[in-house]
């Protein structure tokens, strides 16, 4: 895990990197030659305005948001938005090598990419923070909703927080809207940029790896790992009472009371019970669970000793802080990479023998949508619904069995209407 690769300096030379400075000039540079050459080639069309609007946007996040991500050694890059940016150029230029001999050129596929890119991420965020808005809401002293915090919680891609089947349909409502104003074929189109989606997945999972997200669930096979003190993975083991913490275990109500002690530990050696209240950590007060266990990794985190208050007891009870780390778990990041690497693959040799425009794509979710399904079977972040882990199903593996369905209609359709294959709009428009 690696959540922070290196840190991007406020200032250079004097101006503000972000804001506005110099990262702002230079997108306002590279969109407005851009914009030029796409207003010289095609006039002023309508995909010119929507670039324009998209240039803003971005121009726009640059200026007013990012200054707010800055922290005090600057402007942090993350590897799991490294891993995302990787995961876009990567399949732009692989849709561009595909589409050119296809009809497709490159202006065409640049353009898509830029929808498809902004559509899919607000999607996959927007199922994200539907899904887990406990997490990302911030509630004020006073109980009200915080706005601020909270909506720039939203907009924080960098932390991660992306959820694949958002990101399809955002992506595919894209394609489906661009191809219609470029009057492109949809079914080819979709074939195109399929096997690009799935390269981009097989990296986007390395950056869940490096941040911790989208971890598994406990186990001892030798490719286990395990994540640092403070993790998502540790974090949610902590609440499951499947890990200890500085040998202390905790009740899941409040307020704060040990549940369990682990043997040999040197809380146990203190003195510390089954039942005992812990009132502070250090100056920390602690009233609920939540606090004690935040407190006490931020302990583990930043400290060599931590002090308990205990209810009971005459003196703060001092414990030597141990540099733990989460229980064992399925790396199920890097299975979700292989497995979509080996589909993106898979695909590049279907399209061989495809004889109709969108069994790619028709390929693509088949795959996908059963592999992902038994996927969340190793994995242990995500909410049971219906029932519990024994029985019941994730969010994942619900939309998965829908996917599936859906994509078994999709594949009734082609074999029922007759074989075809059409070129891209750069071919179509030629020979017109």
């Amino acid at each position: 895990m690696r959540s922070t690769l290196f840190y991007i300096p406020k200032e250079f030379l004097g101006i503000p990197v972000f804001g506005l400075g110099w990262v702002l000039a230079i997108w306002v540079i590279a969109a407005g030659v851009f914009l030029v050459q796409t207003v010289r080639r095609e006039g002023w069309t309508r995909d010119v305005f929507v670039q324009l609007g998209l240039a803003f946007l971005v121009g726009a996040f640059i200026a007013f948001v990012l200054p707010g991500l800055a922290e005090e050694k600057g402007l942090p890059v993350r590897g799991y938005g490294t891993m995302l940016l990787l995961a876009m150029v990567a399949g732009i230029g692989l849709t561009i090598w595909r589409g050119r001999p296809r009809g497709f050129d490159d202006d065409f596929v640049i353009s898509l990419a830029l929808w498809v890119f902004v559509a899919g991420i607000a999607g996959a965020r927007l199922f994200y923070v539907v899904e887990y808005w406990e997490r990302i809401r911030v509630i004020g002293a006073d109980n009200r909703l915080l706005i601020g915090p909270t909506l720039l919680n939203m907009i924080n891609l960098a932390q991660g927080g992306l959820v694949v089947y958002g990101s399809v349909i955002g992506g595919i409502c894209a394609v489906v809207i661009y191809t219609r104003l470029k009057k492109a074929p949809l079914l080819a189109t979709l074939d195109l940029v399929a096997p690009s989606f799935m390269l981009g997945l097989a990296l986007g999972r390395i950056g869940c790896f490096l941040n911790g997200c989208c971890f598994g669930a406990v186990c001892e096979l030798p490719w286990a790992v395990r994540f640092p003190p403070g993790s998502l993975a540790h974090i949610h083991q902590l609440e499951k009472g499947q890990a200890f913490l500085l040998g202390l275990k905790f009740e899941p109500q409040d307020p704060p009371r040990v549940r369990d002690v682990e043997k040999g530990s040197e809380a146990e050696a203190r003195g510390i019970k089954v039942g005992d209240r812990i009132l502070a950590v250090g100056d920390i007060p602690t009233s609920t669970v939540i606090q004690a266990q935040a407190a006490l990794i931020e302990a583990v985190v930043n400290s060599s000793q931590v002090c308990l208050t205990i209810e009971g007891h005459t003196k703060p009870v001092c414990l030597a802080v141990e540099k733990i780390k989460s229980l064992p778990v399925h790396p199920t990041q890097i299975y979700s990479s292989i497995n979509a690497f080996l589909i993106c693959l898979f695909l590049l040799a279907f399209e061989r023998v495809k004889r109709h425009d969108g069994q790619v794509v028709a390929m693509m979710f088949t795959l996908y949508s059963v592999t992902r399904f038994l996927l969340e079977i190793l994995r242990d972040d995500e909410p049971w619904v219906f029932a519990g882990r024994s029985f019941g199903l994730t969010i994942a593996q619900t939309f998965s069995i829908g996917i599936f369905l859906a994509t078994v209609g999709f594949w009734f359709y082609l074999f029922r209407t007759k074989p075809g294959l059409h070129a891209g709009p750069a071919f179509t428009q030629a020979s017109v």
